[in-house]
């Protein structure tokens, strides 16, 4: 697997200068993975045609060979659509094709474009896995799917997975690509990360985007920490 150096010398840097408060990207309410389906629970306004062409388009262009460098792509995809928000992220009221593409692509083909206002971070990390050539979980868009997924290490590398698990809620979590170990903070690159205005999906949805974070390991499960803790290292099938 090959880091790129550029990518991780600016990102951490960049993550370095400002830090940002343990798990607040991720302070919202997740609801369970099938109301996703539900009217109530999408974005108010559909994709339009031209965004949707234009995901399409931003997806076919990301590399193929290693998962690590693709998730690495789409974070530092620039391009805005009709919205003026970037590709990578959440927006605030329209559905962003690119992520409601993640969700159709690995499986999930009922997702309309009007909906992405689940938490994906899952979906994300399973699109670059497939896109990669590599298997994904039966349940793809379920962080805690990876706990039954590869195999558990304990000597990670920039590609592995890091699991995490809510402290109060063994169903739900968040799961992205490892980067880097700092004593008792872990930097993960991934979706739904770093979040910071909230959106139509509903109290505490953020903008969240594809980004690189630190988020704390938690080995005491303590909610004063963190909302998760890290509940294993995985290395990709």
């Amino acid at each position: 697997m090959i880091l790129n150096r550029r990518f991780f010398m600016i990102g951490a840097a960049a993550f370095l200068a400002t830090p940002t408060k343990a798990d607040d990207r991720l302070e919202y309410r997740e609801y369970s993975f099938k109301d996703y389906f539900s009217p109530g629970l999408r974005g108010s306004y559909p994709s339009s045609p031209a965004d949707i062409e234009a995901a399409t388009r931003i997806a076919e262009s990301m590399p193929k060979n290693d998962h690590f460098q693709i998730m690495q792509a789409l974070s530092q995809v620039a391009e805005v659509g009709s919205t003026g928000e970037p590709f990578n992220a959440r927006w605030k009221k329209f559905a962003n094709p690119l992520i409601v593409r993640f969700f159709h692509d690995i499986g999930y083909k009922r997702t309309p474009y009007p909906g992405d206002c689940t938490p994906w971070c899952a979906a994300t990390t399973s699109w670059c896995l497939k896109r990669a050539g590599l298997s994904i979980p039966s349940d793809a868009a379920s962080s805690q799917s990876f706990l039954h997924y590869g195999k558990r290490i304990t000597d990670p590398r920039p590609g592995d997975l890091c699991v995490f698990t809510d402290v109060n809620d063994g169903a739900h979590g968040h799961v992205g690509m490892f980067v880097a170990l700092n004593g008792k903070v872990v930097s993960v690159l991934g979706g739904n990360q770093a979040g910071e205005s909230q959106t139509n999906c509903g109290p505490g949805y953020r903008q969240s985007k594809i980004a690189m974070v630190d988020i704390p390991v938690n080995a005491q499960r303590k909610r004063s920490v963190g909302i998760h803790y890290l509940a294993a290292y995985v290395r990709p099938a």
